[in-house]
C-alpha cells in the first residue's frame, strides 16, 4: 500500500506520515523521501519540494528540470508510476494494475466536482475483422474528468489488454502502441460498442447493475456516463 489511508496529515514537514519512503503530506500532494521530491497532479514540484523537504532538495530538483518539458508521467521510489495526461497511477510500470490509493489522491479533483474513479463490472467482446481475439470479464472505469468536457475512459480485460478512450465532445479518440485512433461510438442500450481500425470492441455492464426499464433515447455524452459509472441507461 502506497499511502497511508484516508486521514488528512497537517501540511507541514515535522508532521507529515509516511509509509516506507512515500507519504501523503497534504491532500493533493505526494512526497517521496527517497527521491527527495515532492508532486502533485502535474508532477514533480519545486514549490512544494521547497516547502516540505527544504530548499536544497528544491534548488536540486529546480536543477534537474531546468530547460526540460513538463513531464507525461513520473515514477515514484516504490515503483508506483503515474501518468499526467490521463490522470491515473499504477503500481508498477507494467501497468497492469491501477494503484487506487495514489489515484485519488493525486487526481480526485482533477477539474470536476466528483474527482474519484468510477468502475462497474462487466462483460467485453474484442474482435479484428470478425475474429474473435477476446470474449470474458472486464472493468469499466471512468478513468479522469477534466475542464472544457474532457473525459478519459479506460476497458480493462481479464487477460490484461486495456484500451482507454478519450472522449471531447462527441469525439472519440484511443491511444495504444498501435498509434492514435478516431472511434465510433454506438449505443445499443446497455451496451457500447467502440470501433476504431479494424476492431471491434463490445462492453456491457453487468446484469445487476442495470435499469428494468426500457432505454429511453439520449444524448451520447449521458449514455457514455452511464456506461462506465453504473448508471441507468
Amino acid at each position: 500500500m502506497v499511502l497511508a489511508g484516508a486521514t488528512l496529515f497537517t501540511p507541514v514537514p515535522s508532521q507529515a506520515q509516511w509509509v516506507g519512503n512515500v507519504g501523503r503530506v497534504a491532500p493533493g500532494v505526494i512526497c517521496d523521501r527517497s527521491a527527495a521530491i515532492c508532486f502533485d497532479q502535474q508532477g514533480p514540484s519545486v514549490a512544494l519540494t521547497q516547502q516540505y523537504l527544504g530548499r536544497s532538495e528544491a534548488q536540486r530538483l529546480m536543477a534537474n528540470l531546468s530547460g526540460r518539458p513538463a513531464p507525461n508521467e513520473f515514477v515514484l521510489s516504490n515503483g508506483s508510476v503515474c501518468s499526467v495526461k490521463q490522470a491515473i497511477c499504477w503500481t508498477s510500470n507494467k501497468r497492469d494494475r491501477v494503484n487506487d490509493l495514489l489515484t485519488r489522491e493525486l487526481y480526485r479533483n482533477s477539474g470536476s466536482q466528483q474527482g474519484n474513479v468510477s468502475k462497474t463490472p462487466g462483460l467485453c467482446s474484442l474482435s479484428q475483422r470478425g475474429r474473435a481475439i477476446y470474449d470474458g470479464g472486464c472493468e469499466l472505469r471512468l478513468a479522469s474528468r477534466e475542464s472544457g468536457d474532457v473525459r478519459r475512459y479506460s476497458i480493462t480485460m481479464n487477460d490484461g489488454r486495456k484500451y482507454i478512450f478519450k472522449r471531447s465532445g462527441s469525439r472519440f479518440e484511443l491511444e495504444d502502441a498501435t498509434g492514435t485512433w478516431p472511434v465510433e461510438f454506438i449505443n445499443h442500450g446497455y451496451t457500447g460498442v467502440f470501433r476504431w481500425s479494424d476492431i471491434k470492441l463490445v462492453a456491457t455492464r453487468e446484469n445487476n447493475l442495470l435499469n428494468p426499464q426500457r432505454p429511453q433515447p439520449r444524448n451520447s455524452n449521458d449514455v457514455i456516463n452511464d456506461l462506465f459509472m453504473g448508471g441507468r441507461n
